[in-house]
């Protein structure tokens, strides 16, 4: 109920974030963090993880109290009834791109290609968006 705000509680000692130098969702959540004027507040908190699933252990083994990770993470079915989280507004951050290629030395060229055109299906966009993905495609 009270948003990034409770970031600032005495009891929150760190803070669980990707490295901003190494991964983007880290680099997202420092937008975050100052589009909220709370960066400078908690900036001694923060613990760093090379990657969001570095970021996830941390939280799950509770060596940080609070962390930021994938939408896409706190959505799967594994961790329905574990925790709380809250969306942080997405005005305060750029969104993370994602994207696909299929390599020209591909083994089976064919089911690539398919894999690929799946990706950009109203079947896959519905179970993109079930997972806390944004559908940004034009």
């Amino acid at each position: 109920s009270k948003g990034l705000a409770v970031l600032t509680d005495t009891r929150i000692k760190k803070i669980a974030i990707a490295s901003p130098k190494a991964a983007p969702y880290g680099r997202q959540v420092v937008n975050a963090l100052k589009s909220a004027h709370l960066y400078s507040a908690v900036q001694e908190k923060l613990v760093y993880g090379e990657s969001i699933a570095q970021v996830n252990q941390f939280v799950m083994t509770r060596a940080a109290d609070i962390g930021f990770t994938a939408k896409s993470v706190v959505m799967a079915a594994n961790m329905q009834g574990k925790g709380r989280w809250i969306q942080v507004d997405p005005q305060a951050y750029t969104p993370i791109a994602q994207g696909v290629v299929i390599l020209k030395h591909a083994g089976d060229s064919i089911s690539a290609r398919k894999f690929y055109d799946f990706l950009f299906s109203s079947q896959a966009r519905a179970i993109f968006q079930k997972n806390g993905y944004v559908d940004a495609a034009p």
